[in-house]
This record gives structure tokens, C-alpha cells and sequence, in this order.
């Protein structure tokens, strides 16, 4: 152990230890800006709302919940937005081989500039890939799909089906946490990491009262998550009765359950249409009500929140409409003539959220 020195001031001190220990090493936070925040959309005006902006950049986030329940499609989502508004690349980690490109393409996924993996390895490999391509600061979202499909080195070489390997994949996990997370390599990379989890029923655990349900992975990737999302199927939306019944699509309920960056708890409902994906003007217009864009009861008006000013046409009439309804069939009728109504509420809208 070194001597103790006595210092006249915690600026003499502090130099010494960035001699020793490097100039990042400690700061005042009142003399840097490293520490803020950026946020990326997560192509959903709902869901960034709900997440206090998007999606936190350098940081790790799961998207959890049961099949079906439209996890996949929320991270081409983001994918999609992410293409349109950066020069970085995105990938996916498809550990699962389930990967739709024409349904991606339908949620608005460029998938001519999607780098796809497929590996057909094992899971320390796969995680010294993510760290060469966090290292590389090339890419704004890496989704890893999913994390029920890292398997150890261990259990993948052994043809022993009946050894028991419990624990395996939780160890390897605390481990690349602490290389990929832990080391800052993430947080330098400004890639927003996500993992795509499923769900298990929680055995030997059962309460009426606590949760029936567990992630995978153990718990060192729950510490390290900077937001979790629930996923959940809602009501199912058809045409028809009977024998032709056609199911058209679902409601994707979506949960923070844990939030580092903005309060958690907080839900959204997005409307997905099997053919086309998300229904991104009536998420437009229930945002832009929710955030004061839209104003009024029976007729909405639409406005700036932020100075109070009427917004209105090019004839100098005001832009109004009698129920959600009706604002959402103007949205899309200005979209189907070229016009750009539907950017303007958006602009309006993402400047509320934004900040």
C-alpha cells in the first residue's frame, strides 16, 4: 500500500490520481457532458414516449415476452428508423434462424444495408463477435435474437444429454457482461445493444401472489439492462364472422419495466397490421392528443404546445377535426396526394418529446 499524502486542495489530489490513473479516470461532473444521455427512436412515437425519449445509445435493453407478442418486429422497428436517420449500420444476430426479410422490408427495413448473422457456433464466439463490432463503433443497433439461443461451448461439444449443466450459460453471461458492459466498451461504441428474451415459466417459485414468469439468462444481464420492455399480445383485430373470418392483426401491449434513464411503468399500445405493418398515423394522432399537439374534445385543433400558436393551412384556416376519427383519414388522405400534413404533426410531436 502506498503512503498516505496529505493534500491542500481536492484539485492537487485529483491531478495525481489522473497522472496515475489517466485523464478519464475521475472529473467533475459539472465539467463534462460524457455522461448525458443520447437517445435514438425506437420508431414508435407511443413507445418513445413511454421510454422517455427512445432508446438510450451505448446501452444495453431487452425486449422480453412471450412468442408472437411482436418482439422481433419492435427491433426492426427501431432498425428501420435508425437507417433512415444515421450513416451507421445495423445488425441482426439471428441465433434463432427465423429472420423475415420480407417482413422486415413490410416494417420498413432497408434490408439491402441489414448485416445478418446466422452462426452456427457457440456462445463465447458470438459474444467476441459483438465485441469486435462494438469496437469498431460502425453500428447504431445490434439486436441479438435471441438470448435463449446462446449456447455454452461446454453443453454444444458434449453429446452427454444427460449431464447436468445449470448455470453454464448464466456464468458466460456475467462474464460478457463484464467485458462488454462493465469495461465502457458499449457506452464508447454508442451502439444501442438490444436483446431479444423469451419468457419461462418460474419453477419451484410458484405464489399467487409474486410473478409466474422468469427471462433467460440469469440475473447478471437484468443488472446491466439499462431498459426493459415487456412485450405482450393484446386484442386480435378481424373482418368477418364465422367460417370467413380473417384475422387482419393485433395490438402490441408494451411495458417499461425498468427504466435508467426516464421513470419507469409506463405502457403503449401500437396497432400492428399484418400486411402492412404498423399503423403509424393513428399512433401519430393518439401521441400528438397525449402530448398536446392535437388540443380539444369533440373537434381538435392542431397547435404548438410549446408557444401556444394555432397551426393552419395554406388558405390561413385553421387545422381542425371532429374526432381522432377524422384526423386520422386526413393524415392519410394528405399522404395519398403528396402532401405533407403527416410531417408536420410528426415534427410537432417529436419536438414535445424530445425535449
Amino acid at each position: 500500500m502506498s503512503e498516505a499524502k496529505e493534500y491542500q486542495s481536492t484539485e492537487m489530489f485529483v491531478s495525481d490520481l489522473k497522472k496515475k490513473f489517466g485523464e478519464s479516470s475521475i472529473y467533475r461532473l459539472g465539467e463534462s457532458t460524457s455522461l448525458d444521455v443520447k437517445v435514438r427512436s425506437s420508431g414508435s412515437l407511443m413507445l418513445d414516449l413511454a421510454l422517455g425519449g427512445g432508446y438510450p445509445e451505448g446501452r444495453l435493453i431487452e425486449l422480453s415476452g412471450k412468442p408472437k407478442s411482436g418482439k422481433s418486429s419492435l427491433a426492426c422497428l427501431a432498425i428501420a428508423e435508425a437507417q433512415l436517420v444515421e450513416e451507421k449500420d445495423c445488425a441482426i444476430i439471428d441465433l434463432e434462424q427465423t429472420f423475415h426479410p420480407s417482413w422486415a422490408r413490410t416494417l420498413g427495413v432497408n434490408t439491402d444495408k441489414l448485416y445478418i448473422s446466422q452462426p452456427d457456433t457457440y456462445a463465447e464466439n458470438i459474444y467476441q463477435m459483438i465485441e469486435m463490432m462494438l469496437a469498431s463503433k460502425r453500428f447504431s443497433i445490434i439486436v441479438l435474437d435471441s438470448v435463449a439461443g446462446l449456447v455454452t461451448k461446454e453443453e454444444l461439444e458434449n453429446e452427454d444429454w444427460t449431464k447436468d449443466r445449470v448455470g453454464g450459460a448464466s456464468r458466460l453471461n456475467s462474464k460478457a457482461m463484464r467485458l462488454l458492459v462493465n469495461s465502457g466498451l458499449l457506452s464508447r461504441s454508442g451502439t444501442t445493444l438490444i436483446f431479444i428474451n423469451q419468457i419461462r415459466d418460474l419453477i419451484g417459485g410458484f405464489s399467487m401472489y409474486g410473478p409466474q414468469t422468469i427471462t433467460t439468462g440469469g440475473r447478471a444481464l437484468s443488472h446491466n439492462y439499462s431498459q426493459i420492455i415487456e412485450v405482450n399480445l393484446g386484442e386480435q383485430f378481424a373482418k368477418g364472422t364465422g367460417t370467413s373470418k380473417v384475422v387482419l392483426g393485433q395490438k402490441t401491449k408494451v411495458k417499461v419495466t425498468k427504466n435508467k434513464i426516464a421513470a419507469p411503468y409506463k405502457t403503449a399500445e401500437l396497432d400492428l397490421y399484418y400486411e402492412t405493418g404498423f399503423d403509424k398515423v393513428k399512433e401519430l394522432v393518439d401521441v400528438a392528443k397525449a402530448v398536446g399537439v392535437f388540443q380539444g374534445t369533440s373537434w381538435i385543433k392542431l397547435m404548438n404546445p410549446s408557444t401556444g400558436e394555432i397551426i393552419t393551412n395554406g388558405a390561413g384556416e385553421e387545422i381542425k377535426y371532429n374526432g381522432t376519427v377524422k384526423a386520422v383519414e386526413a393524415i392519410n388522405d394528405s399522404i395519398l396526394k403528396g402532401e405533407d400534413l403527416f410531417d408536420r404533426v410528426y415534427e410537432l410531436v417529436n419536438q414535445v418529446i424530445r425535449g
